[in-house]
């Protein structure tokens, strides 16, 4: 059988079970995109800019765990893609980008829009090759897409223009993939090593990170058997739900005042399946075991006593023949009651039915942690947003959380809410979004209903980039270029032809949001919420007091000099 090279790949990745393939088509492309439509087994999605192409891809990989596909054209096509692909790089999400490129005997001539996109796609891939010979392909194609799966990263092949339309012969025999199913485990005598250590301790505490997905039950059991209270990261958040009694709180920036007391309240810290990088937060005494499957991760970013390599789940069952189970739960009930009190005083607080004016961003996030599905999807936005999802999400058994927690991109919300629906399009999916964040690939709100992919975008709307605004303050400067005139949101949905619902008074919050997840329709909801909200660090100290009086003592004097200058 002959299949010109467009038509082999297409088939190649369909016999692979690719389901959604995302770009802007181009001239370099034509054949490619003719080759989809030929195929019939994969949908193609035409994006507004191919940076949303590579988010959405990046966040389908992430969810699945399989391989999810983008391509651009030449050019600014390819480079477009840059920075959603840098996503799937941090998240370790397995991603083959598809480029078009020049014609061969036009490479090194400065021919229009040509790139080199070896060097572009250096950095971000874990493999990146152009086809040079329609002979390579198949040898080349089948490397590229082990890559990324085997390697957990971005795969990048560039495909000339001239080969395009070249035909190869092929056989019919399947394709097979040999994605990685090995479990890897430490040596007996460092399993005996590290549960010395842990059986020693008095008051063990445990980090989890998101190497502990698929590894609820392990650490559940490992939590029950050292009655040890249990940290999340960020990428964390979702390894165990909110209703675990284990379970304390995150750490961090974004964290609680009650989950960074379980890292400065231990003797000994367990960190599993996390490459948490803000060392500040970790405990000072050094004591700190850490199990990882990248051993390249292990002690980078802190001392340790010890670290094990292996992943989570293989690990822990070995490591609990060790040790000795704990009587004194004194450790994990301080905390729970920390934890417990902090959790009422945020209901009392943020509860929109008692709020006169204004509508507090964590009621927002709140609410909709009451209203949505056990199994709902949260794309969380990067900024306040991540502050308000991380401290107040109330995640459920099957829920997920993600965002560009490791690249923090802006942007992210909608495109990977549009991955993520087409991935699992009987969840319900919302993307938590600030509105500085969300207007950068808002256009593409209309892809969502070109395609009648029903997600939900909740825009927390203060007119500002507060988070950018917050850090100024804290290192002392006074606010400067953070403001935003926004459109309204809401008629931005209607005039795409989805659904736009405003939202500026406390009272209408639950009703609102009870409107929109019933619409089935892609959505916008825009809350006009408070724009003096202040975000309260889980640990304060008197320099950064400081620094933030600093700032805006200097916001005042401005103000009032700007006040005199217009009185006169």
């Amino acid at each position: 059988m002959k299949l010109n090279t467009c038509q082999y790949i297409i088939d190649h990745l369909a016999q692979i079970g690719v389901k959604h393939i995302f770009g802007i088509t181009g001239d370099a492309l034509n054949a490619f995109t003719a080759a989809i439509r030929i195929n019939k087994k994969i949908k193609w999605i035409t994006v507004r800019h191919e940076e949303c192409a590579a988010f959405a891809a990046s966040a389908q990989a992430e969810l699945t765990s399989e391989l999810a596909v983008c391509v651009g054209t030449i050019g600014p096509g390819a480079i477009h893609l840059i920075n959603g692909l840098y996503n799937a790089k941090r998240d370790k999400a397995p991603v083959l980008v598809i480029t078009g490129q020049v014609p061969r005997n036009e490479y090194a001539s400065r021919y229009f829009q040509e790139t080199n996109q070896q060097k572009l796609f250096d950095d971000v891939c874990v493999f990146s090759e152009s086809i040079n010979s329609k002979n390579q392909l198949p040898r080349i194609l089948h490397q590229a897409i082990n890559a990324a799966i085997t390697q957990k990263g971005v795969a990048h092949l560039a495909i000339p223009t001239d080969i395009t339309l070249e035909t190869i012969d092929v056989n019919k025999s399947k394709t097979y993939i040999y994605p990685s199913t090995a479990n890897i485990s430490p040596k007996e005598n460092e399993l005996q090593q590290v549960a010395k250590l842990i059986n020693r301790a008095k008051r063990v505490s445990l980090l989890v990170g998101c190497g502990c997905r698929g590894a609820r039950s392990e650490v559940i059991k490992l939590a029950t058997t050292l009655q040890a209270p249990v940290a999340h990261t960020l990428k964390g958040t979702d390894v165990l739900p909110f209703s675990n009694p284990y379970s304390i709180g995150g750490v961090g920036h974004v964290g609680t005042p009650h989950g960074m007391a379980v890292l400065d309240n231990c003797d000994l810290l367990l960190m599993l399946g996390t490459d948490f990088p803000y060392t500040a937060f970790l405990p000072k005494h050094g004591n700190i075991i850490q199990i990882n499957i990248d051993s390249t991760h292990i002690g980078t970013r802190n001392p340790i006593k010890m670290g094990l390599h292996g992943d989570v789940k293989t690990t822990i069952p070995q490591l609990l023949g060790y040790l000795t189970p704990k009587q004194d739960s004194s450790h994990l009930t301080i905390l729970q009651e920390k934890r417990d009190k902090w959790v009422q005083r945020v209901n009392q607080k943020f509860d929109p039915e008692k709020s006169k004016k204004v509508i507090h961003p964590q009621s927002v996030v709140l609410t909709m942690s009451e209203l949505v599905n056990d199994d709902a999807i949260f794309v969380g936005e990067v900024g306040e947003v991540t502050v308000w999802a991380a401290r107040h999400l109330r995640m459920k058994d099957k829920q997920r959380l993600i965002g560009s927690y490791n690249h923090g991109s802006l942007g992210v919300g909608l495109p990977a809410a549009i991955g993520a629906k087409l991935a699992f399009p009987k969840r319900q999916v919302i993307g938590l979004c600030g509105d500085g964040a969300f207007s950068m690939l808002m256009g593409d709100f209309v892809t969502a209903v070109h395609y009648d992919i029903p997600i939900l975008i909740i825009v927390l709307n203060n007119s500002k980039y507060g988070f950018v605004e917050l850090e100024m303050e804290a290192a002392g400067y006074p606010r400067y270029a953070t403001e935003l005139v926004n459109p309204d949101f809401a008629k931005v949905a209607q005039a795409c032809g989805g659904v736009g619902i405003t939202i500026k008074n406390p009272k209408h919050l639950r009703q609102g949001l009870e409107q929109a997840l019933a619409t089935n329709k892609p959505t916008i909801v825009d809350v006009f919420v408070n724009p003096s909200e202040l975000i309260i660090p889980p640990q304060i100290d008197i320099k950064n007091a400081w620094l933030f009086t600093q700032g805006k003592i200097k916001e005042m004097l401005i103000e009032k000099d700007i006040k005199v200058l217009f009185e006169r």
